[in-house]
């Protein structure tokens, strides 16, 4: 028998009186700090090298010591316990143990109140860094506005350096470039050697863990992931081996606050070209010379292929194999979470939505001019001309 209206509607008022408090905090909370973080100058820098610092240390801490991605075991247990929620409604109704208004009242409710949380968690965990000062004005890189000449010599720099790399690197029976020695710790380690230079950067680092559904990654094109939740660091395990080193120093950015697309992959770069590694340097400067000559592309396809035309054997066998690979897993899952991705990324302040993780050539733009004004002046002490490599 059902029970009646009345008892049933005492009985969720009282639970509502109970539970009512936590929402009403939390909420309000998030969208405070939302705002705070997005209109407040400072605000966002001042809580990410002051607050958010503690809270990788605590879930960090609480997460590092498993073997295994913590947050993908716990997605895995919500949707198991989504599917047997529903499953136990179902029979509930059935049995005539619950009606099915109150049911979906009580899931909606519970909704909410996993939403509300969700918020919260997020904007503490890793929206506020968002907004904080972008680490281009803390490493005090000159962006102007660049000619087309600047990037296709940035671009032919980055083929003579990936040449050299490409060379030491480790490769396999197939010619492909093999996977570091101990990758999870050479990466950390190189994180934490940046640290050195620059502050913001420095603290305590967890190793990057594998996905197990790392195929479902693939499908939906993506080569790593942050777990805000638990303060994890994933990876894909299954692409080509000369990208992961700087998927890892990618997404251990992200743990130090770094949440720009386009940010963290200089810091990536930085990381692996200042590793003692060679395979971590070629794993950087393959990534920074494939945004860079994506965008000579986009700017003078004939200088594109001319210079394009300069990569070494190495390389060219990689990207190769990089192509097939992703040839594979095209189809509407990749176009949805592209377009999800950049909703996501728009949402949080990045208006070119998925199109800033190009804006890393302004930032390769700007160290490269920093270099060549450093080489001017060796000269001029020198009374000599230095060659940019």
């Amino acid at each position: 028998m059902y029970r009646t209206d009345e008892k049933v509607t005492r009985i969720e008022k009282e639970k509502t009186k109970r539970k009512l408090p936590v929402t009403a905090v939390l909420l309000p909370a998030a969208l405070t700090l939302q705002v705070l973080a997005r209109l407040v100058p400072g605000f966002a820098e001042w809580y990410a090298v002051t607050v958010y610092p503690w809270l990788l240390y605590v879930l960090g801490g609480i997460s590092s010591p498993f073997p295994f991605a913590l947050d993908e075991c716990l997605i895995y247990l919500l949707i198991s316990s989504a599917a047997f929620y529903v499953f136990w409604g179902i029979c509930s109704i059935w049995k005539k143990k619950v009606s099915l208004k109150r049911w979906c009242l009580t899931s909606l409710g519970l909704v909410w109140k996993a939403g509300v949380w969700w918020l919260f968690l997020f904007t503490v965990t890793c929206g506020i860094n968002y907004h904080r000062t972008p680490f281009s004005k803390l490493a005090e890189l000159p962006m102007e506005p660049s000619t087309v000449e600047e990037l296709e010599e940035l671009c032919l720099w980055l083929t003579g350096q990936i040449e050299e790399a490409g060379s030491r690197v480790k490769v396999q029976d197939d010619g492909l470039t093999a996977l570091p020695e101990d990758m999870r710790e050479k990466t950390r380690d190189a994180m934490t050697e940046l640290g050195e230079r620059w502050p913001e950067l420095g603290g305590w680092y967890p190793k990057a863990k594998p996905v197990f559904a790392w195929k479902v990654l693939s499908l939906e094109f993506l080569e790593g992931v942050f777990g805000p939740y638990t303060m994890e660091a994933h990876y894909n395990p299954d692409i080509p081996a000369y990208n992961q080193p700087a998927v890892l120093c990618h997404e251990l950015s992200h743990l130090q606050g770094f949440m720009r697309e386009d940010e963290a992959n200089y810091i990536a770069y930085l990381a692996c070209t200042g590793s003692d590694d060679p395979n971590l340097n070629y794993s950087g400067l393959l990534l920074a010379y494939t945004h860079s000559i994506n965008a000579l592309y986009r700017a003078d396809p004939e200088r594109f292929a001319v210079v394009r035309r300069q990569l070494c054997e190495q390389a060219e066998r990689d990207y190769a194999w990089h192509r097939e690979y992703w040839a594979q897993y095209e189809g509407p899952v990749s176009e949805l979470s592209d377009k999800v991705n950049d909703t996501y990324l728009r949402a949080n302040a990045q208006q070119e939505g998925s199109k800033s993780y190009g804006r890393m050539v302004d930032l390769l733009l700007g160290e490269h001019r920093q270099r060549k004004e450093a080489l001017t002046d060796q000269a001029a002490g020198a009374g000599t001309a230095l060659p940019l490599d």
